[in-house]
Protein backbone atom coordinates (compact mmCIF):
# COMPACT_ATOMS: atom_id res chain seq x y z
CA UNK A 1 0.00 0.00 0.00
CA UNK A 2 1.48 3.38 -0.99
CA UNK A 3 1.25 6.66 0.94
CA UNK A 4 -1.74 7.93 -1.04
CA UNK A 5 -3.69 4.72 -0.38
CA UNK A 6 -2.85 4.94 3.32
CA UNK A 7 -3.96 8.58 3.43
CA UNK A 8 -7.23 7.78 1.69
CA UNK A 9 -7.79 4.96 4.18
CA UNK A 10 -7.42 7.27 7.17
CA UNK A 11 -9.55 9.92 5.50
CA UNK A 12 -12.31 7.37 4.86
CA UNK A 13 -12.20 6.16 8.47
CA UNK A 14 -12.57 9.73 9.73
CA UNK A 15 -15.36 10.45 7.24
CA UNK A 16 -17.27 7.36 8.41
CA UNK A 17 -16.76 8.35 12.05
CA UNK A 18 -18.18 11.82 11.39
CA UNK A 19 -21.18 10.39 9.53
CA UNK A 20 -21.86 7.96 12.39
CA UNK A 21 -21.56 10.79 14.90
CA UNK A 22 -24.23 12.84 13.10
CA UNK A 23 -26.42 9.75 12.58
CA UNK A 24 -26.39 9.11 16.33
CA UNK A 25 -27.79 12.58 16.95
CA UNK A 26 -30.61 12.23 14.41
CA UNK A 27 -32.48 15.51 14.00
CA UNK A 28 -30.89 17.03 17.09
CA UNK A 29 -27.62 18.76 16.28
CA UNK A 30 -24.66 17.94 18.52
CA UNK A 31 -23.63 20.59 21.01
CA UNK A 32 -21.28 23.40 19.98
CA UNK A 33 -17.55 22.81 19.93
CA UNK A 34 -17.66 19.91 17.50
CA UNK A 35 -14.45 20.90 15.70
CA UNK A 36 -12.49 20.99 18.93
CA UNK A 37 -13.89 17.63 20.10
CA UNK A 38 -13.03 15.92 16.82
CA UNK A 39 -9.55 17.41 16.73
CA UNK A 40 -8.93 16.15 20.28
CA UNK A 41 -10.22 12.70 19.32
CA UNK A 42 -7.68 12.50 16.51
CA UNK A 43 -4.81 14.45 18.05
CA UNK A 44 -4.65 12.67 21.40
CA UNK A 45 -4.26 9.09 20.10
CA UNK A 46 -1.89 10.31 17.37
CA UNK A 47 0.42 11.92 19.93
CA UNK A 48 0.11 9.06 22.43
CA UNK A 49 0.92 6.34 19.91
CA UNK A 50 3.77 8.33 18.39
CA UNK A 51 5.20 8.84 21.89
CA UNK A 52 4.95 5.09 22.52
CA UNK A 53 6.65 4.24 19.23
CA UNK A 54 9.44 6.74 19.90
CA UNK A 55 9.74 5.53 23.52
CA UNK A 56 8.84 8.96 24.90
CA UNK A 57 11.51 10.86 22.94
CA UNK A 58 9.75 14.19 22.47
CA UNK A 59 12.34 15.59 20.06
CA UNK A 60 11.82 12.63 17.71
CA UNK A 61 8.03 12.78 18.13
CA UNK A 62 7.91 16.50 17.34
CA UNK A 63 10.07 15.99 14.25
CA UNK A 64 7.97 13.04 13.06
CA UNK A 65 4.74 15.01 13.54
CA UNK A 66 6.24 18.11 11.91
CA UNK A 67 5.63 20.37 14.90
CA UNK A 68 7.87 22.34 17.24
CA UNK A 69 8.96 20.55 20.41
CA UNK A 70 7.41 23.31 22.55
CA UNK A 71 4.14 22.91 20.65
CA UNK A 72 4.26 19.18 21.37
CA UNK A 73 4.85 19.81 25.06
CA UNK A 74 1.92 22.24 25.17
CA UNK A 75 -0.34 19.70 23.45
CA UNK A 76 0.77 16.97 25.87
CA UNK A 77 -0.16 19.26 28.74
CA UNK A 78 -3.42 20.53 27.19
CA UNK A 79 -4.56 16.99 26.34
CA UNK A 80 -3.57 15.72 29.79
CA UNK A 81 -1.36 13.00 28.33
CA UNK A 82 0.55 11.11 31.02
CA UNK A 83 4.14 10.67 29.88
CA UNK A 84 4.72 8.35 32.81
CA UNK A 85 2.07 5.93 31.54
CA UNK A 86 3.29 6.22 27.94
CA UNK A 87 6.88 5.41 28.89
CA UNK A 88 5.83 2.55 31.17
CA UNK A 89 3.74 0.91 28.42
CA UNK A 90 6.50 1.22 25.82
CA UNK A 91 9.11 -0.58 27.95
Amino acid sequence: MNDIEKQIGVSKIIENHIKNYFDLHGEILPSDGLYSRFMNEVERPLIEETLRRMKGNQVRVAKLLGINRNTLRRKIQDLNISLENICRVSE
